[in-house]
């Protein structure tokens, strides 16, 4: 019996180890929308042509917002003071304070279309 409860508490070891650590790992989530801002109705064109067209138009507006979970954070504040034209400088910006990017989403409905990176980075000590 003592061996059976001796080695229960070492294989148990782990679990309760792991159980009293904190999380070492933050997450953010940068949202982007991107809204068609021109009124034109393209009855005429090819649907490809309207997709590559709203790809490079300048007539795009995009807000960007930095979801730290925690919007009384300093960093948080600097980062959505910044205007960012394109989701791909928000994501440069975020990687030079160390965030790593995970993965993505992209919603489109009607003329907007939305954005959703998920990026990570190990906690500052």
């Amino acid at each position: 019996m003592k061996k059976i409860t001796l080695m229960l508490l070492v294989a148990m070891a782990p679990f309760l180890s792991m159980a009293q650590k904190g999380s070492k790992v933050e997450y953010m989530m940068i949202k982007g929308i991107e809204v068609q801002m021109n009124n034109e109705s393209r009855t005429s064109e090819d649907v490809r042509e309207i997709a590559l067209g709203s790809i490079i138009s300048e007539d795009v507006k995009l807000i960007i917002a930095f979801d730290y979970g925690d919007l009384r954070n300093v960093e948080a504040k600097e980062m959505m003071s910044k205007r960012y034209r394109t989701m791909t400088s928000a994501a440069n910006a975020a990687a030079k304070k160390g965030w790593e990017f995970i993965n993505s989403n992209v919603i489109s409905v009607d003329k907007m279309t939305v954005h959703y990176y998920y990026m990570k980075r190990d906690k500052k000590k």
